[in-house]
């Protein structure tokens, strides 16, 4: 519904002002030619005056159009509505126009002079003011339209969101168990070889990493950094595992602050330990690198280990490349191939 405030009555009125302008100047052009024609401003007052009267009607008409809708469904009954009710207004405007004009011109309301004013007005200009409600009517209703088309695509909007939410918090709920069972793999596994410190600064870490993956499970987007943090975290339990593990990071600082995708690279790095480092003794590296290229943002996971037999990619990269999908549609990529004495990772967002 639509509501008249008070910038929409200063709004009202200064329209049909400038129509008055128009009006004045046009009435004024045409009594030139005459010898006892008026100023402008005799011509104006009277216009501002009767168009005014509009300005205090449409109001009114805007309260009807949000009581009777001229829609598909409510046509026929809308137009038998407010056709009776368009042509008692114009009915009152013109009378009023009638009683200001012959006050106007004669001083008084004489009751003859007003009956013939009357009638002239109602010859020439009653179908014109029938035209102007329905102008009114019209406006308000493409008004309405737009009110309500906008609200359909906020409501789509927040509906789309709400998907894109739920459709990341699964992923991530299908990605989130591999790194725990692993880390608790383990600390079982150190408390088994008789390695308690071990265990206990492995359960530290988990903790933290825990209290970070917890923290910002809500959110589809992290920066740069607090996605870092997370990676290091899980690294650091994975060193009390694999004694050379060797970590480079080649990540210039002007893009921590950038927004990526959360719990985007733990996965991956995660795949780096179980298919490269775990699997080969001479295998100690993992690079990972960001660079940006104009608008886009490039990361490369690199992991010493054994090459790919096949590129096929398994749940968790399958679930990451999803994410991106969702998140970024064709112009978001992942790849996954063999690269010197290992497995290089590929991604890239635009920024």
């Amino acid at each position: 519904m639509l509501h008249f405030t008070q910038r929409t009555f200063l709004y009202n009125f200064l329209i049909w002002s400038v129509v008055a302008v128009f009006t004045a100047t046009q009435l004024y052009l045409k009594a030139l030619p005459t010898e006892d024609h008026q100023g402008w401003w005799a011509f104006f007052k009277i216009q501002l005056l009767v168009w005014w009267i509009w300005g205090i009607i449409t109001p009114l008409i805007f309260w009807l159009a949000n009581q009777f809708r001229i829609d598909r469904s409510t046509f026929w009954k809308g137009i038998l509505i407010h056709l009776p009710i368009s042509g008692v207004i114009v009915l009152a405007y013109l009378a009023t126009y009638a009683a200001v004009w012959t006050w106007n011109t004669h001083g008084t309301v004489a009751i003859d002079t007003f009956q013939f004013i009357f009638q002239i007005l109602f010859l020439n200009l009653f179908h014109w003011h029938l035209f102007i409600y329905m102008a009114i009517i019209g406006v308000v209703h493409a008004r309405l339209y737009y009110i309500e088309s906008k609200n359909r695509e906020l409501q789509q909007e927040r509906l789309e969101n709400q998907l894109l939410v739920s459709q990341l918090n699964f992923l991530k709920m299908q990605l989130q168990p591999h790194f725990l069972f692993n880390t608790l793999n383990g600390i079982v596994s150190s408390i088994h070889q008789n390695k308690p410190i071990i265990a206990a600064n492995m359960t530290t870490e988990l903790s933290e990493l825990l209290r970070l993956s917890l923290a910002g499970a809500e959110q589809p987007m992290v920066s740069l950094a607090q996605e870092l943090q997370h990676v290091k975290t899980y690294l650091n339990i994975e060193k009390y595992r694999f004694k050379d593990l060797q970590v480079q990071y080649e990540i210039p600082n002007h893009l921590l602050n950038l927004e990526v995708p959360n719990f985007l690279l733990q996965p991956i790095v995660e795949n780096a330990i179980k298919h490269g480092i775990s699997k080969k003794a001479t295998a100690h590296l993992i690079c990972l690198s960001v660079r940006q290229r104009g608008q886009y943002l490039y990361f490369s996971i690199y992991n010493e280990g054994p090459v790919l037999s096949n590129e096929i990619m398994g749940t968790g990269l399958t679930n990451i490349k999803k994410q991106l999908q969702v998140l970024y549609g064709e112009s978001g990529k992942l790849s996954i191939k063999s690269f010197k004495n290992g497995v290089v990772v590929e991604i890239s967002i635009p920024v």
